[in-house]
């Protein structure tokens, strides 16, 4: 089952992404920044980025890949009523994807927009 994100939900505006720094709730730990706004005009999108600080382009992108396949292995477990921005740190350029995963995961559980599981439901694992 392999799922793509939809280019529809992926910001690519400046516009978009300056209006989520501006009215964001932000979450951050040592590897990740996460902006979070709830239902706003930019519902159910999703950002990625990488700061120049953080080394050339080949690095910059490889940590904004990770970021995209860690939400979208986590997506299935996150509201659609929010958009959320994810900023990479420092510390995500030496670090590896488990450890992300993991700094996202508890971000997202932080954040409380993480689904309700039914009692009927499978808790797909990733």
């Amino acid at each position: 089952m392999n799922q793509k994100l939809k280019k529809k939900i992926i910001m690519q505006y400046n516009e978009e992404f300056q209006h989520i720094y501006r009215n964001s709730k932000t979450l951050s730990d040592r590897y990740i920044v996460m902006h979070i706004i709830y239902n706003n005009k930019y519902n159910h999108k999703v950002g990625f980025a990488a700061g120049k600080k953080l080394g050339n382009a080949v690095t910059r992108n490889h940590l904004k890949r990770i970021l995209r396949e860690i939400y979208r292995k986590n997506t299935i477990n996150i509201n659609d009523n929010c958009c959320i921005l994810l900023v990479a740190r420092m510390a995500a350029v030496t670090a590896d994807y488990d450890t992300i995963n993991k700094s996202f995961n508890k971000l997202v559980k932080k954040a409380g927009i993480t689904k309700a599981v039914r009692k009927n439901d499978k808790k797909i694992s990733s």
